[in-house]
């Protein structure tokens, strides 16, 4: 797991490590009438920090949204066969527990890995520990630009690391399906329960690192279907068609100074829905301090009908980190989300949070 720092468990073949964030926040501003599903659009105001979650924030103060705890384990068999399972826990509503990850490794040579079984789906930079918010120096990922129905997949996938000089090369192919039963992500749009599934689910990333550099490149496609958990009946089918998902990452670290960037575009061809997206962030350490700021934006180009209320937001942030101790940080955090859709689909808001992120 990326970020943590493993540790030897009763005999050498076995490691584990973990992660815990404690996240609270308050939103604020003029009072605004979202499109929501109803138990999400309550409150003045309204700012939606984890979508792939459904994790909303409004104008009290609470812990529930983002508080996240995990643990991992390795078990090796041998040099080339090992094994690695990761749990979450959240404090939302019916996701307390969940199995992350459950792979089996298999190195058909030195530079060269074949991996079976249930991953994350790797749409983002941040996305394989997208959950280790020690990781990063914001107290999330931009929203506008994380978040969508599917977070795994069950699959395999084949990644090959490479050198030339001083350019690092990671590339990474997959193939799966990921079933997701009482989808939290639709709960914010819709009041029934249902149930979504990718199905073909195919891609690549490319990742690339010289000196101070990264760059990432990922292409994910798949079919989609919706159903409504208590009737069955279909409420999206892609058919033949592909919803396909472009990202592409250009870091930078020189000095104190850290940057952030991330582009993408996804197409659902056969709903009619089109969308562009990016953030961009840029940090400054001195000591023990690293103070960020940052924008994103989140814009829906085409979808399907009038009725339809599309996303159009808009948002800036200035956060503040300081390293509390070893594998520890505290982050303070000012959002403003600007809704630039007709009608609103949040609405605009302030969200003022804090975190505790801990790696063990």
């Amino acid at each position: 797991m990326a970020g943590l720092s493993p540790q030897a468990g009763s005999a050498q073949d076995f490691s584990f490590s973990g992660f815990a964030t404690l996240a609270l926040g308050k939103t604020s501003g003029a009072c605004t009438e979202g499109a929501l599903a109803g138990q999400y659009n309550l409150g003045c105001t309204r700012y939606i920090a984890d979508w792939g979650h459904a994790g909303v924030y409004r104008d009290s103060w609470s812990a529930k949204q983002e508080t996240r705890a995990g643990l991992q384990g390795t078990l090796t068999f041998s040099p080339e066969l090992s094994a690695t399972a990761q749990i979450t826990a959240r404090t939302l509503k019916d996701q307390h527990l969940n199995l992350e990850w459950l792979y089996m490794s298999y190195k058909l040579s030195p530079s060269t890995t074949l991996q079976v079984g249930r991953k994350r789906l790797p749409l983002y930079y941040y996305s394989d520990f997208q959950d280790i918010g020690y990781a990063y120096n914001t107290v999330r990922p931009s929203p506008d630009v994380y978040g969508w129905e599917v977070v795994n997949y069950n699959g395999a996938s084949l990644s090959h690391n490479s050198s030339y000089g001083d350019l690092t090369v990671r590339s990474e192919l997959l193939l799966g399906s990921e079933n997701s039963r009482d989808n939290p992500y639709t709960k914010l749009v819709y009041d029934e329960a249902k149930d979504v599934r990718w199905s073909g689910i195919g891609g690549f990333t490319v990742e690339a690192s010289y000196d101070w550099f990264t760059g990432r490149l990922s292409y994910i496609r798949s079919k989609l279907r919706q159903t409504d958990r208590a009737t069955g009946s279909v409420d999206v089918d892609s058919g033949g068609k592909h919803q396909t998902f472009i990202g592409l990452a250009l870091n930078a670290d020189v000095g104190s100074w850290i940057v952030r960037t991330e582009f993408g575009r996804s197409d659902r061809e056969a709903v009619g829905y089109k969308a562009r997206y990016y953030l961009a962030t840029a940090g400054y350490r001195w000591g023990d301090f690293t103070l960020t700021a940052g924008s994103s934006n989140y814009l829906e180009t085409a979808y399907p009908d009038a009725g339809y209320v599309p996303v159009k937001l808009r948002s800036h942030l200035l956060a503040l980190r300081y390293e509390l101790h070893k594998g520890g940080a505290l982050k303070l955090q000012i959002d403003r989300v600007r809704d630039q859709g007709t009608p609103a689909y949040v609405g605009n808001s302030r969200l003022l949070s804090a975190s505790y992120d801990l790696v063990f």
